[in-house]
């Protein structure tokens, strides 16, 4: 019904509504890409400013740290210097004091050189052992100062100071978005450690300061990293930007606030950034869920003194800042759009009034034009342009005015010529007939007139007239050569013409490959494999069958068989193989080794009087046997293509269609599947799938006795029945197989008067016995 009404709609509608909506669609699509764009840029903008920002805070603890280790050197080489600081310890303990005051440090240890604290700067660490930490051990081993984070236990933290062990104690709580699980309170506080050793001249070691400044609620050390980052800037009433240190997925050290305005000590980050940054090691960089806030964020590890991941290092923007900024650009750009669109939708009207008009006129008069009115003009005054670049339309109308004058004129000339187009094609018909029984009836009758010769020859060749000498004999076996050339071009002429008058009927049955077929074309082509030593291996299994005229597809072996020992190399070897194929089909394919043909010439080969040349090569044929060959194949329903490698091989592939369950049981298909039966039903010695190798010897098994194939030739002219006469032009079947319609009269006379008496009928050595 829509469709219907937009059809109906005027042309000046149609052309208005498209130029709209074409402009609207577009519209839309630059807003839509825009806007993503926009989106990316912010976002790409914010990433990068954080990862800025977590790379400044990473420099700022890393400064803290070499601090620490500046105070640790100072301090070492205090000792160093003194000679009796094992002596006062009070006095050693007094300057370790102001040294941890003035820097802001926790604790500060002076170690001997067994790894023994021997004095603190306050409470009662003397005398423990802290050749537990890997950085004392190393201090101590290579006399290099070493910084990094350590977990201290809260027992060791309050033999120095009470209150040190208060700030490691923090309970947490979950957020939103924080994995299960989890410790509900930390008792161990994140350490910032800074191990410098005693190092006296000679390269002795007598011991190491260790410097600790602990990071739990450390606010002063993640305000003072925010400043150099962020300044102290906030958006609506938040903090801009945000520095947290994480212990495990604990908050220690935070300016990030929670709803209550109080700094988030013991919030716990979210389950997707902990897997990602603490499970898998990597750093998170993009929006992230912070305490009830959306910040752009980037994380990273923080890893202690062995290497293990014991926390993370946080800074993030307000991602509301940025959703704002892309906001208003959006709001912007939108708006520019739309005043686009209308200054586009104005020109689509004032362009549609002035084109839909003549237009209009033009349908009109193409409808009058299309109803045969070749005599229908524009409507209105018409003028030539006189300049190209003149108003389209103008031209467009002169142009129809004179399309539809040379319509009318070359449409009286068509009429005045069809007679003399029709009677031109009858004639052309006539020829055609005429040339296809001419060439038809022409080779029937050189087929009998060679199969003549042919059998004279042959008697000749085998002394019934009398005893030729070795010259007669090989100018008799050129003759002989030349007839059988001549005899395969004849036959090739013949079923041409009945494939281009459309008389090839394919009669189809089911056809057991190897039996029906394989088998008689074989001992018809045995002579020529042994003449060339050539050895032909049939790898068909024995149950192989296809849905086929098997007349027809003997004719398609005898092609692709008889080009194997015609062009294939002596010594070489030839391979028939037979598969069955899922999909119902059979696949054959006959490959020999031998010279191939060349890449750019492989396509030719099926085509009408198709001849592949070859360096050296003396016989020819007529061009028509592959092509004949394909046209047999196609009729079954199949088709066939060749792949060949020059100098080295060619091989033909093709299908046929498998009987169906009926006829293959009809044919006792059902039975192949036991192996004591295959060898009855093929007459040779392998059971099903074997490879049967033929050519020198070892083509016995195709003997002259075997009589399988005899009375399979109902529809060849040729093979055991005589050649059809005159009246037998509405046979339909392709003509292959010897000719023996001449042998009544010639091949008898020549038995009964050449032939010795004692002679077998049937004698594998006679010449005549060839003949079938």
């Amino acid at each position: 019904m829509l469709r219907s009404l937009i059809h109906n709609l005027p042309i000046r509608t149609k052309l208005l509504g498209a130029m709209v909506s074409v402009s609207l669609l577009g519209g839309i699509l630059t807003v839509v890409a825009g806007g993503y764009l926009l989106n990316r840029l912010v976002l790409s903008e914010a990433e990068r400013r954080v990862d800025v920002a977590l790379n400044t805070a990473r420099a700022a603890l890393s400064e803290e740290g070499e601090r620490a280790r500046l105070a640790g050197a100072v301090a070492a080489e205090a000792a160093r210097d003194a000679t009796n600081w094992a002596d006062d310890p009070a006095e050693v303990s007094r300057v370790l004091e102001v040294l941890r005051a003035k820097g802001g440090f926790d604790y500060v240890h002076l170690i001997d050189d067994d790894g023994v604290i021997r004095a603190t700067a306050r409470g009662e660490a003397v005398g423990r052992d802290a050749s537990a930490s890997q950085m004392v051990r190393d201090a101590l081993s290579d006399g290099v100062a070493h910084t990094s984070l350590r977990l201290v236990p809260m027992i060791e933290l309050s033999a120095e100071s009470p209150d040190l062990s208060e700030r490691a104690l923090i309970r947490t709580t979950d957020t939103a978005m924080s994995r299960e699980g989890g410790p509900s309170e930390l008792r161990q506080a994140m350490v910032l450690e800074a191990v410098t050793p005693i190092v006296h001249t000679g390269g002795q070691i007598d011991g190491a300061v260790r410097v600790g400044m602990m990071l739990q609620r450390n606010s002063d050390l993640v305000d003072d990293i925010r400043g150099s980052i962020f300044t102290m800037d906030t958006y609506n009433g938040r903090n801009l930007g945000t520095v947290t240190i994480f212990q495990d997925d604990v908050r220690i050290a935070t300016n990030v606030t929670n709803a209550a305005g109080q700094r988030a000590v013991g919030s716990r980050v979210s389950e997707e950034v902990y897997d990602h940054v603490m499970g898998e090691g990597q750093t998170w960089i993009g929006p992230a869920y912070v305490v009830g806030t959306w910040y752009v964020s980037a994380y990273e590890p923080l890893m202690n003194e062995d290497g293990q991941r014991i926390g993370m290092l946080y800074a993030g923007v307000l991602k509301t800042r940025y959703d704002d900024m892309r906001a208003r650009a959006m709001g912007v750009f939108i708006g520019i759009a739309v005043l686009v669109l209308l200054g586009i939708a104005g020109a689509a009207v004032y362009s549609a009034n002035r084109i839909a008009g003549p237009i209009a006129e033009l349908s009109l008069a193409a409808d009058a034009v299309a109803g045969g009115e070749l005599h229908a003009d524009m409507p209105g005054i018409l003028t030539k342009p006189e300049e190209p670049g003149q108003y389209e339309i103008d031209r467009l109308r002169w142009s129809f005015h004179e399309m539809v004058h040379a319509l009318r004129e070359r449409d009286e000339k068509l009429r005045s010529n069809l007679e003399e187009l029709q009677e031109a094609t009858e004639e052309l018909r006539r020829w055609n007939d005429s040339y296809l029984n001419t060439l038809e009836f022409i080779t029937h009758e050189l087929k009998n007139q060679i199969a003549a010769m042919k059998i004279n020859v042959l008697a000749l060749q085998g002394g019934f007239v009398g005893e030729m000498s070795e010259d007669q004999i090989e100018a008799l076996d050129d003759v002989h050569a030349s007839i059988v050339r001549t005899e395969e071009m004849i036959l090739n002429y013949l079923n041409l013409s009945r494939i281009e008058k459309g008389e090839l009927e394919v009669r189809t049955r089911p056809v057991l490959v190897v039996d029906d077929v394989m088998t008689p074309v074989m001992r018809d082509l045995r002579g020529q494999f042994d003449e060339k030593d050539m050895t032909v291996s049939i790898e068909v299994g024995a149950d192989v069958s296809v849905q086929a005229d098997p007349t027809l597809l003997q004719i398609v072996f005898e092609n692709l068989l008889g080009n194997a020992a015609k062009y294939g190399e002596d010594s070489g070897r030839v391979t028939v193989t037979g598969e069955k194929r899922e999909d119902g089909w059979v696949e054959l394919a006959v490959r020999n080794t031998g010279p191939g043909v060349p890449a750019d010439q492989v396509r030719e080969l099926f085509q009408k009087f198709a001849r592949v040349s070859r360096p050296g090569e003396l016989e020819r044929g007529s061009g028509l046997g592959l092509y004949i060959t394909r046209e047999i194949v196609r009729k079954h329903g199949g088709d066939i293509d060749v792949r060949s490698e020059e100098g080295e091989w060619i091989e033909f592939n093709f299908t046929l269609p498998r009987p169906d369950v009926l006829q293959g049981q009809h044919l006792g298909l059902d039975d192949l599947d036991d192996e004591e039966d295959m060898p009855e039903m093929l007459g040779v010695e392998e059971a099903r799938g074997a490879e049967t190798l033929i050519g020198g010897d070892g083509m016995d098994w195709l003997s002259d006795d075997d009589d399988d194939d005899d009375g399979e030739y109902p529809a060849l002219i040729g093979g055991d029945e005589p050649w059809p006469d005159d009246e037998d032009e509405g046979e339909t079947e392709l003509i292959g197989g010897e000719p023996t319609g001449a042998e009544d009269a010639t091949d008898s006379a020549v038995k009964e008067e050449q032939q010795p008496a004692d002679a077998p009928a049937d004698s594998a050595d006679d010449p005549l016995s060839q003949l079938r």
